[in-house]
């Protein structure tokens, strides 16, 4: 499992709903898969709704220009929930930077990179 203390700030993610029944997150052939039972799928929703709505600006604890995130790990019971054992790291994370509302620089190239899964 990786380490969680790397990031220099943590976020303050009490009250967060978590991941239940079974969710999967795996890269494939194709892409990146996300499969799960129907509660597994809906609390995936919930959370990514509950990070939409984090107030940003509230969070006196994370320096401005830093990006609101949670990290959903394989088997994790301590955390969010537990994603099934076959499943990726996965990291769910604001775009719009906190204090400014800035978007990561690559979002402003007209063409986004384009890669393929093949290629790691």
């Amino acid at each position: 499992m990786a380490d969680r203390s790397s990031t220099g700030w943590v976020n303050d993610v009490r009250g967060s709903p978590r991941i239940e029944g079974k969710l999967e997150i795996a890269t494939s052939d194709t892409g990146i898969f996300i499969g799960g039972d129907p509660k597994g799928l809906r609390s995936l929703a919930e959370l990514l709704a509950w990070v939409a709505n984090v107030d940003q600006g509230c969070l006196s604890h994370m320096p401005d220009g830093e990006r609101f995130h949670v990290h959903l790990y394989p088997e994790d019971a301590q955390g969010f929930g537990t994603l099934t054992c076959f499943s990726e790291e996965t990291e769910l994370c604001r775009l719009d930077a906190k204090g400014t509302g800035d978007l990561p620089r690559h979002l402003d190239e007209r063409q986004p990179p384009r890669r393929s899964l093949k290629e790691e």
